[in-house]
């Protein structure tokens, strides 16, 4: 991974990983400090796109999360219905405060942001880019229009439309 001047650490769900690899811009994330995911979350990467953690610009750190959730957490958990990989997830970032947390599961964003850890998810990633310089406006709204036939991010073609309309702006 090309060393990043970013300080900023980012704790990943499977979401952001997998659609960012369908849409072939993993390379968006290279610009984090340091990418953390727990176990749960590789066995699922792997599940749906076994390569995308061998990228040759980015090393993902795999943490075996063995530490309990916070109580708050657990009660979020059951009741936003979190799987294995979310929770995991909130209990690493638990351990790393700092960090953001990425996702595109809405419930794990609202537990996300519940419990006060900056989310954002594959179209956060994509837009950071415009920011960062890393791609023109022109090149993520390409990006964007991508997503519906290229990717499995579920995103309302109203929501998308508008968001692509802004970067026009």
């Amino acid at each position: 991974m090309a060393k990043s001047d970013s300080k900023i650490v980012a704790v990943c769900d499977a979401g952001p990983i997998i659609h960012l690899d369908e849409l072939n811009c993993l390379d968006l994330l290279s610009n984090f400090h340091s990418l953390l995911i727990p176990k749960a979350v590789q066995r699922e990467v792997e599940k749906h796109r076994f390569n995308a953690l061998q990228h040759p610009r980015i090393i993902f750190k795999t943490i075996d999360v063995v530490s309990h959730p916070e109580p708050k957490l657990l009660v979020l958990s059951k009741a936003l219905l979190l799987d294995k990989g979310e929770l995991e997830s909130l209990s690493l970032i638990q351990e790393n405060p700092e960090a953001i947390f990425l996702t595109d599961d809405a419930a794990a964003r609202l537990a996300g942001e519940e419990l006060g850890y900056k989310v954002h998810g594959t179209i956060g990633i994509i837009l950071r880019a415009i920011r960062k310089k890393i791609k023109t406006p022109k090149e993520v709204v390409e990006l964007l229009n991508e997503i519906p036939t290229k990717t499995t991010l579920f995103l309302k073609p109203e929501l998308l439309q508008e968001i692509i309309l802004e970067i026009k702006e």
